[in-house]
């Protein structure tokens, strides 16, 4: 009957309903921590495999970068001028006389202005950061200069000289940047040096003329000190602009003296002439003084220019 109990203990059943909901419950919370768990081991698959794909991309980006090329040599060519100090070559050559009597009077005049042109090609090499190292090789031309000599004979000689000389220097450069447009560079060098040295003139003595023509050669060491600013004008041609300080030292110069071997002479007293190896000889015995072959020890410094080339 309707609102029996039995009829509604059998029709609604409590505890099987609770029963069912707590199985959907528990099916529910099962899904989710499968699809947590899935979640989970998915991110897990995906972070460990990054780092996998990750290194090679950033090892290929220095494999497409193209390598700089270095400098390897640089060659260069230069003009310069400058100037030859007073020294000990000058005044020797201010006791010049064509007679060694000493009771002969004599008297010199020199004109010398001690100026010099020099062309020069430099071939180097970088031998670390900061530093190169090579050779220059040079020609030097000096301006003309002249002597004259009278003495109380009366006697009359006048002497016009010419000089140049070759050199070839091994050098080391330290380099620095100055600024934005410029670098500078400064240079240390020693080599060996060859000069020439030739006359042309005359002597007379009021009734004959004596044409006076010598060709002598000398040998010795020069030693350089350079400064200078570079401006490069693109990556392999640059310009340079410096000063220069050379100090030469020739023993002696020899060679032929109106058709005979000679060489310039300075006796004790100062006296310097042109002479034989013979007359030298004689003219200690005379004399009784001893002589020595005049020497050339100078200082030059000057300005340079010059256009470097990269390879």
């Amino acid at each position: 009957m309707p609102g029996s109990n039995t009829v509604f203990t059998h029709t609604v059943l409590k505890p099987l309903l609770f029963e069912k909901q707590s199985v959907v419950r528990a099916r529910k919370l099962s899904f989710y921590s499968i699809l947590f768990v899935g979640l989970l081991t998915s991110l897990t698959a995906i972070s460990a495999e990054e780092p996998a794909v990750n290194p090679p991309k950033l090892k290929e980006l220095p494999e497409n970068k193209a390598p700089e090329t270095p400098d390897t040599w640089e060659f260069g060519a230069r003009f310069g001028f400058g100037m030859r100090g007073p020294n000990r070559f000058d005044q020797n050559l201010n006791g010049f006389s064509s007679n060694l009597d000493p009771r002969v009077a004599s008297q010199t005049k020199q004109e010398n202005t001690r100026g010099s042109f020099q062309g020069e090609f430099l071939a180097r090499t970088r031998l670390s950061e900061g530093f190169k190292i090579g050779m220059i090789g040079g020609y030097r031309y000096y301006d003309p200069f002249s002597l004259r000599n009278i003495t109380s004979e009366p006697f009359v000689t006048q002497l016009n000289f010419q000089m140049e000389s070759f050199y070839l220097l091994g050098m080391v450069w330290q380099e620095g940047r100055f600024n934005r447009y410029f670098r500078w560079e400064a240079g240390l060098g020693l080599g060996v040096t060859r000069a020439l040295w030739v006359t042309k003139g005359y002597a007379t003595d009021g009734k004959e003329y004596y044409e006076q023509n010598g060709n002598l050669k000398g040998s010795g060491l020069e030693f350089r000190l350079e400064g200078s600013l570079i401006h490069p004008i693109n990556e392999r041609v640059s310009l340079s602009f410096g000063t220069y300080l050379s100090w030469v030292n020739i023993t002696s110069f020899d060679g032929s003296f109106n058709g005979d071997t000679a060489s310039f002479y300075v006796r004790q007293d100062g006296r310097v002439s042109p002479l034989t190896e013979s007359a030298n000889q004689d003219n200690i015995l005379l004399s009784n003084q001893y002589s020595r072959k005049l020497d050339m020890q100078s200082a030059y410094g000057g300005l340079f220019f010059g256009v470097n080339y990269k390879f």
